[in-house]
């Protein structure tokens, strides 16, 4: 068989008719800037509101930092797919998405598993919290996390750059450059690439669900400890909205890159990655921070500081 150290791809993305097109491509756009948006108002809060100046919204503005990179390897290009039906890829372009696709998506799992840790020693733990939890720790743990995600998978990357494949213009069926649906095409031996993406892949899956799931576990039990009706039910449905964005995350990649290959279609894996790499993104904003009472208590209290100081100065 001819193999090709080819330059170009073609995303496969998906099949849509034409007349439902228009309304997929107007919801696609409404859902990157209204993602985008949230993730910045979440992170110029923080960054504004004294009050906020605490571990949980330290790891939160990471979310949000890594939630607007996440989504931006993706929907933009889709959007390009979808819009214009330019479909090419050059194969450095296709692996610098991959790249920050994988990185962005392994630190994100490492810093919700770092925030339930976090919420774990808060529910649990409350007298320790300021002792365990400092700002010290906060930020080594958060530059350990983004060193790790954005390091482990260069040699993936460098692996896959080196394959040989088997069209001059092979198709990715996928809408991105998914690992997987890349490897599928090379006629080179993919076995080094394969297990080194594999391992990566599943121990940020893996390594952080287990923290996560834990600390969730614990809390829920301590939940249920509580005496009041209210203050139960008050933490369980703010812990409850956690847990959704935990399952839509995790169970999407597992369902991905921990379980065989050979179990699912690439239209199956296709659907689930939407939820991975653009429902995801899109919610984590309003389930952590844009419907959190003391967030909307904290820019309140600076809006009225604001107009006060205002009104001050503007006094003859």
């Amino acid at each position: 068989m001819m193999v090709y150290n080819q330059t170009f791809f073609s995303l496969a993305g998906f099949t849509i008719n034409p007349v439902l097109k228009v309304y997929v491509v107007v919801a696609l756009v409404l859902v990157y800037i209204i993602s985008v948006s949230g993730n910045i108002v979440t992170i110029s809060a923080i960054n504004l509101v004294h009050d906020l100046q605490k571990t949980m919204y330290f790891f939160l503005r990471n979310l949000a930092t890594l939630d607007i990179l996440f989504i931006s390897s993706t929907v933009p290009k889709l959007l390009e797919i979808l819009i214009t039906g330019d479909n090419d890829v050059v194969l450095s372009g296709c692996l610098l998405q991959l790249y920050i696709y994988v990185s962005a998506g392994s630190t994100m799992f490492y810093t919700l598993g770092l925030l339930s840790i976090d919420r774990y020693i808060a529910v649990c733990h409350p007298l320790q919290y300021s002792t365990i939890m400092t700002h010290q720790l906060c930020w080594r743990s958060t530059i350990a996390s983004w060193t790790f995600g954005f390091l482990v998978f260069i040699p993936s990357i460098v692996l896959m750059s080196q394959l040989q494949w088997c069209r001059a213009h092979a198709v990715i069926d996928h809408f991105f450059c998914d690992g997987s649906a890349l490897l599928r095409l090379a006629c080179s031996d993919t076995q080094m690439a394969e297990t080194s993406f594999s391992f990566f892949a599943c121990f940020a899956v893996v390594g952080s669900m287990i923290p996560t799931i834990s600390s969730y576990c614990f809390i829920l039990s301590s939940i249920f400890s509580i005496s009041s009706p209210s203050g139960r039910s008050k933490t369980f449905s703010t812990c409850s909205s956690h847990f959704v964005a935990v399952v839509i995350g995790y169970g999407s990649c597992i369902f991905i890159y921990v379980l065989p290959k050979d179990i699912f279609s690439c239209s199956s894996a296709k659907t689930v990655a939407i939820f991975n790499s653009i429902v995801g993104p899109f919610l984590h904003p309003f389930i952590y921070t844009l419907r959190n009472q003391v967030v909307h208590s904290s820019l309140k209290r600076k809006r009225s500081l604001t107009q006060y100081h205002g009104n001050t100065c503007s006094m003859p």
